[in-house]
């Protein structure tokens, strides 16, 4: 079987050199894993999945233990851009080498739709504008005065400064707003 699907991790080349694990899954290598925050599973032009199948992708620290799901895509949804969360990883962040396997395996659309997860993909920008939104009241919030509970005096630069804060932090770590909802 010629396999049907390719990868992007954006800013590096498409890839289609999966290792073909059984008739159904398929397998690689993606290296410097903790700088992929996002990544794409497409069907390559021509190609379809058997008409009962979808594709779903699961990744694991190599050599780890276990495959987590990603997402997944079928012939009537041909893409799908996932959020990956390597760099928030405990299992990511202890390997030495940084280097996740990616796995993709066809698997029947009914229990696809039983994992719930036909769907998935950007949808949890929202999740992440919560998130940065949180962020900025905590930053406001550090303003507050105790003798005027409940508002907060700001000085006029107050978004000035927070996004160079936000920018000085999102350098370091692209995802660090997503595990707390502190202010530091």
């Amino acid at each position: 079987m010629q396999v049907p699907f390719g990868v992007v991790v954006p800013g590096r080349p498409v890839r289609t050199d999966w290792q073909q694990i059984s008739e159904t899954k398929f397998a690689m290598n993606i290296e410097c894993a903790r700088e992929v925050n996002d990544l794409v599973l497409f069907l390559l032009p021509g190609s379809a999945l058997p008409p009962d199948c979808g594709a779903v992708l699961y990744w694991q620290v190599q050599n780890g233990e276990g495959y987590e799901m990603l997402g997944a895509i079928a012939n009537t949804r041909p893409s799908g851009v996932f959020r990956t969360g390597f760099a928030q990883h405990e299992q990511v962040l202890r390997s030495v080498d940084g280097i996740v396997t990616l796995g993709v395996s066809l698997e029947k659309l009914d229990t696809i739709i039983n994992l719930d997860i036909a769907q998935a993909g950007v949808e949890d920008r929202g999740e992440v504008a919560k998130k940065i939104a949180i962020n900025l009241f905590n930053f406001m919030q550090s303003f507050d005065e105790a003798f005027r509970p409940g508002l907060i005096t700001v000085p006029s630069n107050v978004f000035e400064r927070w996004m160079k804060r936000f920018e000085q932090k999102y350098k370091q770590d692209p995802n660090f707003f997503m595990g707390s909802t502190s202010t530091s």
